[in-house]
């Protein structure tokens, strides 16, 4: 198996996990109310550039897959912007007021920013995977 074919695949899945972590409480709650809006816009950048990166690091990891541009081009811009989607996720998941988070009827959107975190770490790791198979 070549790591610079395969690196860039779990990246776009990372990114694809990430991307449907962020849109669970949209689909999973029954009636998400106002409160949701004010969980994504917590902190000082909110949620949505997470969402962002993560469309855009999609388009990035392909085209690395696809071999469009330079391959060592392709993972700097992947490992700078998948890094920038786990700092923006982690500064956003300590900033959401608990208050707002335990006003939600289901249990588990307590975990839910942590497993953000998580899934945001998950295109960073194959980025740095991708850019140590490149360079």
């Amino acid at each position: 198996m070549d790591t610079t074919d395969a690196a860039p695949t779990v990246g776009v899945a990372a990114c694809l996990l990430l991307l449907g972590v962020l849109a669970a409480p949209y689909a999973l709650l029954s009636s998400p109310g106002t409160g949701l809006d004010v969980y994504y816009s917590s902190g000082p950048l909110g949620v949505g550039g997470v969402g962002f990166l993560a469309v855009l690091l999609v388009v990035v990891f392909l085209s690395g897959r696809q071999r469009r541009r330079a391959p060592d081009t392709i993972a700097g811009v992947a490992l700078v912007g998948a890094v920038a989607a786990f700092l923006f996720a982690s500064l956003w998941a300590v900033s959401v007021d608990p208050d707002n988070v335990y006003s939600f009827s289901a249990q588990w959107m307590a975990y839910h920013r942590w497993l953000v975190v998580g899934a945001g770490a998950l295109p960073a790791a194959a980025a740095a995977v991708y850019t140590r198979a490149v360079l």
